[in-house]
């Protein structure tokens, strides 16, 4: 297995079949556009073929590993880090637990992964039941990639500057996140441990111009040895070499410590040369409105030789409309979308984006045009507050639902009721006896089994527990009988 296999499980070359055109081609890991394999036989079934034996070769190449890779010599090695989720590094920055108090005393609890899309974002409050801004909640941060950080961050801080630290981080060089925590500790210590505002930890990712790290010095020792070793001391620059073993490294590293005000991280020394600038301000994080896309997708080129990396990447919010996604397609530098190649990168629902990136693998060349329909028919939903429900409805449905099934499922929310207020069985039970005359109901309720009951009453009614609230069939029909009987359900409709 190659190193770069071992570090994010992606092979160091395959051979791949061009979705769009069917040609045989070599990629390698991190290098932009492809290679024409000299194994090409013009025709795609027997290419397809070829591929799949020499992928073997190559030691199990996954028909997953080579979509993933066409992926990344197109629209760049970082996208498949963004959207993928394979790299050396986890893609997120911090896992986050979000909840509030429930309206039956439960809690309405989600995690979410940051940085997060607008919509990733947007999908996981309504998980929480936070579309209320006045509501109070909790973010508590239960995972993150740089171990020491969780502890300096308050923990009622706003998810959306969060998830702006989250961004800024993510796009930080590795020398440069070093950096970062050497001076969150130097803040710490400033402070004395308390937690270090939000905004201020913003500020910091924009003040690295004024920040170093002298990797691997740990101590005093360490340090002094390095300044003398290269003549960072002006007053020793003229001493006779043997005067050198005679100093005490030790207290010249503390002395230059002590001067520079720096600090000894894991990963070194690191010294903050300037004030942390003031670019960001607190709020600025907060959107003020939703995005005007359902579903935002990239176009890019694919050239002809496959080796040009200079090939723009367009953004296109759908619905769009023909002259739109003419102006996007020119941008990237073709011709025709048939020259391009589209990836999704947020959708309004989020569940969806995926699947939308498996349809345009296809070689159907109507693909964008079902996407673009897919997304006139989500905005219709938003705007007619029936896209809570049609989430709800795709989350009942136990495995991925494809791309057909999503737009059959689209017409189908009228025949369903969300209550978003409720969470679990239990919620659901309780609020069916509120609506009954029972002497002595909480006595009842201390001696009834109610997660049980609210599961029997809802298979009764045809109710389902999902992440947004339990969801409630008008005639009893389950989202599988209408999906298993299209005709029927839309009849219904």
């Amino acid at each position: 297995m190659s190193k770069g296999r071992e570090i994010n499980r992606l092979p160091q070359k395959c051979f791949a079949v061009l979705p769009y055109d069917g040609r045989l081609v070599t990629i390698t890991q991190g290098i932009p556009g492809y290679i024409k394999s000299p194994l090409d036989s013009g025709d795609r079934y027997k290419n397809r073929i070829i591929a799949d034996e020499k992928n073997d070769e190559l030691g199990g190449v996954t028909p997953a590993d080579e979509k993933t890779m066409i992926k990344g010599a197109f629209f760049g090695w970082e996208i498949v880090n963004a959207v993928v989720g394979r790299s050396e590094t986890p893609d997120w920055i911090f896992r986050v637990e979000i909840s509030r108090p429930g309206l039956f005393g439960t809690n309405t609890a989600t995690i979410v992964m940051l940085p997060a899309t607008p919509y990733e974002l947007a999908d996981a409050l309504e998980k929480a039941r936070l579309t209320d801004g006045n509501v109070i909640y909790s973010s508590e941060v239960c995972g993150c990639k740089l171990e020491y950080l969780p502890k300096y961050i308050s923990p009622s801080v706003n998810i959306y500057e969060l998830n702006h630290l989250a961004q800024r981080l993510k796009i930080l060089q590795q020398w440069e996140l070093d950096c970062f925590e050497g001076m969150v500790r130097m803040e710490a210590i400033r402070t004395e441990n308390k937690p270090v505002d939000v905004e201020r930890l913003i500020n910091m990712t924009h003040s690295m111009q004024d920040c170093r790290i002298l990797y691997n010095i740990y101590d005093d020792q360490a340090l002094g040895q390095f300044y003398m070793d290269n003549d960072f001391i002006s007053e020793l620059t003229d001493l006779p070499d043997k005067i050198f073993s005679w100093l005490d490294n030790e207290k010249i590293g503390k002395e230059m410590h002590e001067e520079e005000r720096g600090i000894f991280t894991s990963s070194g020394y690191v010294v903050q040369d300037a004030e942390i600038i003031q670019i960001y301000k607190s709020g600025d994080a907060i959107p003020c409105y939703m995005p005007d896309y359902t579903v935002l997708i990239k176009i890019k080129r694919e050239s002809e030789n496959g080796l040009r990396i200079d090939n723009p990447v367009s953004i296109l919010g759908l619905p769009a409309s023909d002259d739109e996604l003419l102006q996007a397609v020119k941008k990237s530098g073709a011709a025709s979308l048939e020259e391009c190649m589209l990836i999704a990168v947020d959708c309004i629902i989020p569940l969806l984006t995926e699947e939308i990136n498996h349809h345009f693998e296809e070689t159907d060349g109507s693909s964008y045009n079902l996407v673009n329909e897919l997304s006139e028919k989500l905005k219709e939903l938003n705007e007619a507050g029936d896209l809570l429900t049609y989430k709800a409805i795709l989350e009942t449905c136990q495995e991925n639902v494809s791309f057909k099934e999503a737009l059959e499922l689209a017409s189908w929310t009228k025949e369903f009721s969300l209550m978003k207020e409720l969470a679990t069985p239990v919620d659901y039970a309780r609020l069916e006896l509120e609506k009954i005359p029972v002497p002595l109901r909480e006595e009842l309720l201390k001696c009834t089994d109610l997660y049980c009951y609210g599961e029997k009453l809802m298979e009764h009614k045809g109710a389902f527990a999902t992440e947004y609230g339990i969801l409630v069939s008008h005639n009893g029909q389950t989202v599988k009988q209408c999906l298993d009987c299209p005709e029927q359900s839309m009849r219904m409709g």
